[in-house]
Parts: C-alpha cells; structure tokens; sequence
C-alpha cells in the first residue's frame, strides 16, 4: 500500500531532492499539485479506481441520515446487523412519502415505527472549507426512535484534495492497489516534470512512456478521457 510520504519522496527524487527536509516550500506545493492534480484524472476516470472499504455506522435514535466522509459513492445493498438487506429507494420522494406508500400512512416522512426497511443515498456539498467537496448522506427508512444494531456499507473512497501540511502523513493513498504503481504514480511522475525545479533530461523520455500508458489503459478501460484511446467497440454474440 502506498503512503501519502511514499509518494512525496518518489515525486521528490524525481526533483533530484532525496532528503524532504531540505525541500523548499514552494517544491512541496509543486508536489501536492502534482499529487491531486494525477488524483482528479483517476476521479474523472471513474469509482473503480479508488480503494473500498466496509464501515459499521451504529443506529441512533430519530437520526433520519448518517454521514459519510471522504467516500465517493456507496455501493449497495446496504444491510442491517450485516445480514437484512435493506431496500434501496430511487428519489427523495420515495424517502418523503415511505410511511405513505409502503405502511399506508397519511403523514409524509419515513416512519419512526420498526426497523430498517429502506435506504436513500444523497450526494451532496460538503459545507467544511477544506478536504473532499462531496458529502454522502445515507437516509434511512424508517428512523426508528429506539434502534437496534447497526449499518454495514461498503463504500468506495473518493480522491482526497492534500496540501503541504499532509505531506508526512503515513495515511494510504485511496487509490485500488493494483494502479497505485501502474496508473496513479505514472500520472504524477509526469505532472512533477511541470515543476521549475525539474531538470533531469535523462529520466523524462521514461517518465513520458510510462504516462502514455497509463492514460492509454484508462480510455481503454473506459476512463478519462476516451478521445484518447476510444473504448473498442463491443462486440455481442448472438
């Protein structure tokens, strides 16, 4: 798994800087740009990307919605205990009108008798000033006022935007380990090179090659961007 200093260090020595000590402010941002700008290709490529993980969200009494940080989208179903599968909902307005369509009630809202039944995802903007801009909410039918247990969802991490001060972090980059070496560090190996700070004629042929395909695998995986390398044409058998 690589780290967020892993990838500072590679993007460094590419700088000819093998100590990030003696690396000046302005390197260090050459860095971070480099570092998000290589994830904002793979966020545009697609979810697959990206690293998956399970979360246990414990139920609360009355809550309607659950929050989920730094998470690009859920993958469902979405179950209760980890073992109920729960339903999942197309709008916000089967969310309104559960209680009404489903236990034949005459409010709008989603009950507050029973236990889970259903679920709604929200992609939304998240109001903190910095971090990932998208928020996932996951709203829950009925929001029972005396819960029991918990949810159990499998996410997917979105790209995260880092500055200077995350660069020593020893936190895993959310990036699906099978393109951290062949898609991600090719991508900003090559955006390094835009630094004034780089000077090695003798590593750039290399680093091109391997950024060229790296992003020829992404249009003919049907990623970013497909004017690239068009996604070959699907061929059905009868």
């Amino acid at each position: 798994m690589l780290t967020i200093i892993q990838t500072r260090n590679d993007l460094l020595s590419k700088l000819g800087i093998e100590d990030a000590s003696l690396a000046e402010p302005l390197v260090l941002q050459d860095v971070v740009i480099a570092i998000n700008g290589a994830m904002q290709i793979l966020q545009t490529a697609g979810e697959d990307y990206f690293t998956r993980q399970f979360l246990d969200i414990p139920l609360l009494a009355g809550t309607t919605f659950y929050t989920i940080p730094n998470t690009q989208s859920v993958i469902g179903p979405i179950r209760w205990n980890n073992s109920k599968p729960l339903r999942a909902l197309d709008s916000q307005g089967q969310f309104d009108q559960f209680s009404r369509i489903y236990y034949d009630g005459t409010g709008y809202g989603a009950g507050t008798d029973g236990d889970p039944e259903a679920y709604w995802v929200e992609t939304g903007r998240n109001q903190l000033s910095e971090g990932n801009i998208c928020e996932v909410r996951i709203y829950i039918a009925p929001c029972s006022l005396t819960p029991s247990g918990s949810l159990t969802v499998e996410a997917i991490r979105g790209a995260v935007a880092y500055v200077v001060g995350d660069l020593s972090s020893t936190v895993v980059v959310p990036v699906a380990q099978n393109y951290t070496e062949s898609i991600f560090l090719p991508i900003a190996r090559m955006l390094i090179t835009r630094s004034s700070q780089f000077s090695r004629p003798d590593i750039l042929a290399q680093l091109t090659a391997d950024y060229n395909w790296a992003m020829e695998t992404l249009g003919f995986r049907g990623g970013f961007p497909n004017a690239v390398q068009p996604v070959p044409e699907r061929q059905v058998n009868a």
